[in-house]
């Protein structure tokens, strides 16, 4: 089999990309539109999380406070979490989308959201890092979305992705449990390699955002190796 080089091979397999563009052009994974995998008219229509919410997971609130009754009663080590938008229309179609059918095409709309959720909250960081998934779940995937949407945000925001966590065992699926089994499921499930993080501003990227239990675990290990701050940050809210 004839060799090319690495270079070479990196601008035919574009060129390939790019033909293939052109005879099957993406379809927005909401409505169907042809154009691209999140057509503006659909990328319009989500809707953000507006205040009140709770100051430290982001959970909505009726009326304004510091605080839900879960941070209350549980307090978190996570610094704090913000998510751009609710978890319904648009977006719940482009994550699934993106965890489920393979469409990573839809990870660089994803990340705008983040981007600009990311900017209006003028917290001071140097770099972002994902959410892990197991070996064998992102082998089973083929990639971690999560990482998909960190590594697209810090292109967007001109930063350094670093990836520093990994799982350190299998976790149950999250769907179905109550809080309490949320923070069981994942707790001491991740840790932090390297020293990336010491003393860093972190930014820590999933796709949807619960209770935060699953981040909150990470921003443990992260803590574990001498961040200094660990900020949360999901494309949606579960309300």
């Amino acid at each position: 089999m004839i060799q090319l080089p690495k270079r070479l091979n990196a601008e035919v397999q574009g060129l390939g990309g790019r033909l293939l563009d052109l005879l099957f052009p993406a379809r927005c994974v909401n409505c169907s539109q042809s154009g691209s995998a999140l057509c503006e008219s659909c990328f319009t229509s989500i809707q953000p999380v507006n205040a009140p919410f709770c100051q430290r997971c982001g959970h909505p609130l009726y009326a304004a406070r510091a605080a839900c009754p879960e941070c209350r009663a549980h307090p978190r080590l996570i610094t704090n979490i913000r998510s751009a938008c609710w978890h319904e229309g648009a977006v719940r179609e482009a994550i699934h989308a993106l965890k489920y059918k393979r469409r990573r095409d839809v990870a660089p709309a994803l990340a705008r959201l983040l981007a600009a959720q990311l900017a209006s909250e003028n917290a001071p960081f140097e770099l972002i890092t994902s959410v892990p998934l197991h070996p064998a779940r992102e082998l089973e995937r083929g990639y971690n979305q999560a990482e998909l949407l960190a590594e697209q945000t810090a292109r967007v925001m001109r930063s350094t992705y670093v990836r520093t966590l990994k799982r350190t065992r299998a976790t149950a699926d999250q769907i179905g449990l109550s809080a309490v089994e949320r923070r069981a499921n994942v707790h001491a499930a991740f840790v932090s390699t390297g020293n990336a993080v010491a003393g860093k501003n972190v930014v820590l990227i999933d796709d949807v955002c619960t209770t935060g239990a699953t981040l909150d675990a990470c921003a443990a290990a992260l803590f574990a190796n001498h961040a200094r701050a660990v900020y949360g940050l999901t494309v949606a809210r579960a309300r």
